[in-house]
């Protein structure tokens, strides 16, 4: 017997005994109007929400049976976590004392409380009183929400690439607030953030940050309304953002400089409504609104400079030649414009353990999903150097998941580009850019019994590939990097087009002190290969190959956020004196959203298709 199951009969006994002492008390619950035949099952009766801390104290008589690991952690958090508070759960959930029961309701309450950063594990499930009413536990348990993210990288020496200190659930109330320091190479943003994710007391999301970065601001707010869990009908978001900085080519390889950086300024708004049509399982979603963007080279060509061993402190004016390479990606623009989008969801979620969480419980997608967004210029707008016309952009993105007894397969695919058509006629295909992710995870020997504890393996293969064709903004890829080939740095191998494949064995170890943290090992393999294009100083890499072992680390025990530090060498001569250390996070991960950070900085402005999903 598990402890989840302990757990629901001590719960379901407590409710029968506060039932009867209300009942003897005389303490009748209000009237239901909706018991008068509006319901053709029971009712809610009652809501019991019991929202358990990180580790709860014990009694004073078990206390001495834990480990000094576990007592002294228990010690720790009662002094600087906040317990999520018992109102906000409830608020969350979507269903109250009083409605009429629907199950499907009650799983899609549990899936939103365990997608909150905040929350580790979430149980909802019902309490029979008789045929006609049922009373509902709303089970939780916080994750530890103060984050202290330090990562340090070995890339020629010792480099800390990010500091931050965040705390998720300021209060209990769902709220994040953090400062951060991210210097890696080009991006040197000092800045802090707020998030909640309940403004003013309703659902909508409210997300707020700014900072300086090596060359000037950046400033980011939204408010965004989403689709609530798979029963939601509407969804709303309006969000601005602007940034002045540098954006860095890698060099070719034997030039005398390793980075060339282009100063740019962007400015990008958007205001899109959303609408699902259906049932869960099997929705229609239409949208539209519009979106703006500024696209600026002000400094272009005087300020390119060039960098030599990766240290963007000091730069020299770059000379001619790598002007020339940079020009054909410096195309200001600026616009307004109009879009709809359409799209079908036929999504239901199926939970797993021992994925990406090293023993904790996750949500994994299954069935399909297509979203098509389309946008044309509300005016001319510039696109290259003295020449204005009208665009059309399109966005694809598609999704299909499958999962069986002992394995989960997950694909993800996106393509969008614009057609620019100048005043003076004609027309071509311009900024194309795509991405896909395929995941497959296997437990061997695993059944549906077997799955409910942590399996020993976990094997996992990951296939990626990125690509640019034809753009005019800026634009490169890179190989090598801890989501690319780890065996190599991050400014191995520039590309315009890349493929990976990534294998892995996720093993768990059991160790004195699981009561407080998971612990596992993994054994990974690389592959992957990078075309060059014609994107600026590209370069055809060949196949590259990796090998490496790693260290993964939840905490507390049960989290779904696991760090990992790995050692990776390249497979080829002299392998081991170029090891790759590295601290982060999964490079094949269900767990992060879809999308390489090298293809994002250079997306044009949109619809934000992904605000189509659902909390």
């Amino acid at each position: 017997m598990t402890a989840s199951t302990v757990r629901r009969a001590v719960l379901s006994m407590m409710l029968w005994a506060a039932a009867a002492d209300m009942e003897a008390a005389g303490q009748e619950p209000p009237p239901d109007p909706r018991r008068a035949g509006a319901c053709e099952g029971a009712v809610i009766s009652h809501v019991f929400v019991d929202n358990h801390s990180i580790f709860e104290t014990p009694p004073a008589d078990s206390a001495r049976e834990l480990s000094g690991m576990r007592r002294f952690a228990n010690w720790v958090v009662n002094r600087v976590h906040w317990k999520t508070r018992r109102s906000f759960i409830e608020d969350e959930v979507l269903f109250r004392a009083g409605d009429c029961f629907d199950p499907m309701l009650l799983d899609e309450s549990e899936r939103i409380l365990r997608a909150l950063p905040f929350i580790d594990e979430a149980q909802v499930y019902p309490v029979p009183v008789d045929e006609d009413e049922v009373h509902v536990v709303v089970d939780t348990r916080d994750d530890w929400s103060l984050k202290l993210d330090f990562r340090p990288e070995w890339d020629d020496g010792l480099l800390i690439t990010h500091v931050s200190a965040t705390e998720e659930n300021f209060l209990g109330t769902g709220t994040l607030l953090g400062l951060y320091l991210t210097n890696r190479d080009e991006q040197r943003d000092l800045g802090a953030q707020l998030r909640t994710e309940r403004l003013a007391g309703t659902r909508l999301d409210g997300h707020f940050s700014g900072g300086r970065t090596r060359t000037g601001v950046f400033f980011t707010e939204s408010l965004a309304y989403p689709f609530v869990g798979e029963v939601g009908q509407w969804a709303f978001i309006e969000s601005f953002a602007l940034r002045e900085d540098l954006f860095r080519y890698v060099g070719p390889a034997g030039a005398a400089f390793t980075n060339a950086s282009l100063p740019i300024e962007t400015r990008f708004g958007e205001l899109t409504l959303g609408r699902r049509l259906g049932s869960p399982g099997d929705l229609t979603v239409l949208g539209g609104g519009v979106s703006w963007e500024d696209v600026r080279f002000d400094r272009f060509p005087g300020e390119v400079e060039i960098v030599s061993g990766f240290d963007f402190s000091e730069r020299l004016a770059a000379d001619s030649a790598t002007v020339e390479a940079i020009r054909p990606h410096v195309k200001p623009r600026r616009g307004a414009y109009l879009n709809v989008l359409a799209g079908k969801r036929n999504i239901r979620f199926i939970t797993r353990r021992g994925l990406d969480a090293i023993r904790g419980e996750q949500d994994i997608r299954v069935g399909t999903q297509v979203l098509v967004a389309l946008g044309t210029s509300l005016s001319r707008r510039t696109s290259t150097l003295g020449s204005d016309g009208r665009e059309l952009r399109a966005r694809l993105g598609w999704f299909a998941g499958a999962a069986g007894r002992s394995w989960v397969f997950n694909t993800e695919l996106s393509v969008e580009g614009t057609r620019f058509r100048p005043d003076g006629g004609g027309g071509d295909y311009q900024d194309l850019v795509g991405e896909f992710e395929t995941y497959f995870y296997w437990h061997p020997g695993g059944t549906p019994r077997q799955l409910e504890e942590i399996p020993r393996h976990t094997f996992v293969i990951g296939v990626s590939g990125a690509g640019g064709w034809q753009n005019t903004l800026p634009f490169q890829l890179t190989l090598g990097g801890p989501f690319g080939v780890r065996g190599y740095d991050r400014e191995d191998f520039p590309a315009a087009q890349r493929a990976v494949i990534h294998a892995e064995d996720r093993i768990v170890l059991d160790g004195p002190f699981r009561d407080v943290f998971d612990l596992g090992i993994t054994l990974f393999a690389d592959a992957g290969a990078g075309w060059r294009g014609d994107v600026p100083f590209g370069t055809d890499s060949g196949l590259r190959t990796s090998v490496g072992a790693g260290l993964r680390v939840a905490f507390p025990s049960g989290a779904r956020n696991v760090v990992r530090l790995d050692i990776a060498v390249p497979v080829e001569k002299g392998g081991v004196s170029q090891a790759q250390f590295r601290f982060g996070y999964d490079a094949v991960s269900l767990l992060t959203a879809f999308g390489n950070r090298q293809v994002r900085r250079s997306r044009a402005a949109g619809p934000a298709a992904a605000f189509l999903g659902s909390r």
